[in-house]
Formats: C-alpha cells, structure tokens, sequence
C-alpha cells in the first residue's frame, strides 16, 4: 500500500496540547490545518483521499465545517473524532454519513487501524459516495435532533444483550414497523438491522478486551445468540473468525505490540467495525 494522503483538520478549541495528529506514525501523516478556512484551501491544494476531523468540544460553527465541507465534496470519506458526545451527536454524524464516528480516548493502535482501514476502504473504491447533510445538533442536546432516532439508539445501546425487534423499537418511536424502517434507512442512511448488527459487533470487539472472555461468553454478551452466525457475521465485518481475533489480540496484548508505520509488506490486520462510539456520557 502506498502513502496514504490524507487532510487532518484540527479544530479543537483547546490546543495547548498536541491533538492525535502529532502523535501519528511517519507512515500515517497527511497535512494538519488548524482553522476551518483552512480546508477548502487544503483539498484544493493536496488532494486528499480522505479527511480527519478532531474535536474536543465540538461548538455548532466548529461542526458546520464538517458539513459544508461534505456539502462541497461528497465524494471525500470523513472519519469524525470528537472528545464531548451525545446520541444526538452521534445521529447527526451518522446522517452526515461520515466513514466513522471515534470519541475520545482511543489509543493510538486503534486509530492507526482506523486510518489504515480507512486508506484500504479508498484504494479499493467501496465507500458510500454521497449523503444527506442535516442541520447542525444545537449545542448537542438530544431534543435538537430527531427524538425518534436518539430514543432508537439509546434503547440499542442499553440493550445489546437482550432480543431487540423491530416492532418494539418502533413502537418507542411512535412509528409502524414499515414506517420507522423507512425513515430509518432514509435519514441514517443504513437499514436498522444493519445499524443493530453493527452496533453488537463493535460490543463484541469491547468484550474481547478481556483475555478472559470465551468466544461464546462475547457472542452471548453481545446479543447473537447463534455461534454460527455470530461467527459469520464477525468475519463478514472483520475480516478474521472471532476465535482469531481473540487470540491475536491477546498476542498483542502481551507482546505490548505498538503500531509503527505503514509499509506495504505489513498490510493492516486489526479490524474494527465502524460506528463504535460508546453510549452518551451523563451530565
């Protein structure tokens, strides 16, 4: 894999630190902006395969960057990282349609993977070419974006280990089953069951964090309750079988294994699933 080439808009209001971008890898460095009149500018003149967007308090002008930006070039895959995060954040990026939604703290290893996959996903022309682009979440509170969808998400996430139908879901949002999967795909951009299995594969990866944790213990956890199809689904996502996963994992985890660059005789092989926010945080 060559170098990618990618921009990192840095927009963080707090910047007496060093944002991610600095901490990147030789293999993983694109071009840095720090001001968003510096991004149209930026594509013009690098030509990026993709765009980062770093945020630690993610302010309604700071986030309208990302939009116009998307609303100027909806071919340009956005990864969004973001420290503060809501439901209603998190629908708003997912109706943005950006390539993945990453909240804060993330290790390095993970972001490298996200970028790296990233790069594949743009070299092999599989990604989501256009989107919707909604009104900015004012100042991210779940009343300003759809109530039905936030209501959706969040009763997902607090669930995950349970059966999830979608006549209950739908039923929380005042909608049919027909009704609330149609606006579902239309505003989100991903059917619900799709959205649903997503949601419990990143749940699976989390589990996989505990070296102690049986493939059985995570599918069951995560709510598939068929060995086979977690299995197939796992792969369909990852790339690898849970129990491959797992072990390799834990062979990272005790080698103390840290990402160094990208080369292209060591392509990426730590998959992520994409959308792995956590729920939001409590006030």
């Amino acid at each position: 894999m060559s170098k990618v080439n990618f921009l990192w808009a840095d927009l963080r209001r707090e910047c007496s630190l060093d944002g991610l971008y600095w901490g990147m890898p030789d293999g993983l460095r694109g071009t840095c902006v720090r001001n968003p009149a510096e991004i149209p500018e930026g594509i013009k003149e690098y030509s990026p395969d993709f765009l980062c967007f770093e945020y630690d308090h993610p302010a309604q002008e700071l986030l309208q960057a990302l939009r116009e930006t998307r609303l100027a070039w909806p071919s340009l895959p956005v990864l969004m990282i973001t420290l503060d995060h809501s439901e209603a954040l998190a629908v708003w990026a997912l109706r943005m349609r950006v390539w993945d939604y990453v909240v804060l703290p993330v290790t390095r290893d993970d972001l490298c993977m996200r970028l790296t996959m990233l790069a594949q996903d743009c070299n092999s022309s599989t990604l989501s070419k256009t989107g919707t682009h909604p009104d900015i979440p004012q100042e991210q509170t779940n009343e300003s974006c759809d109530g039905r969808f936030v209501r959706a998400i969040s009763f997902v996430e607090e669930n995950l280990s349970e059966k999830i139908s979608l006549g209950e879901v739908a039923q929380l949002c005042g909608l049919g089953p027909f009704q609330f999967s149609r606006a579902f795909k239309h505003d989100l951009g991903t059917t619900f069951r799709e959205f649903l299995i997503q949601r419990r594969i990143n749940r699976a990866l989390q589990l996989f964090g505990n070296a102690k944790a049986s493939v059985t213990e995570v599918a069951f956890a995560a709510g598939f309750n068929d060995l086979s199809y977690f299995a197939r689904v796992f792969r369909r996502f990852t790339g690898v079988s849970p129990s491959f996963y797992r072990q390799e994992r834990e062979n990272r985890d005790l080698a103390g294994h840290r990402t160094q660059e990208l080369s292209e005789n060591k392509p990426a092989a730590w998959p992520i699933a994409k959308y792995s926010y956590p729920p939001a945080r409590e006030s």
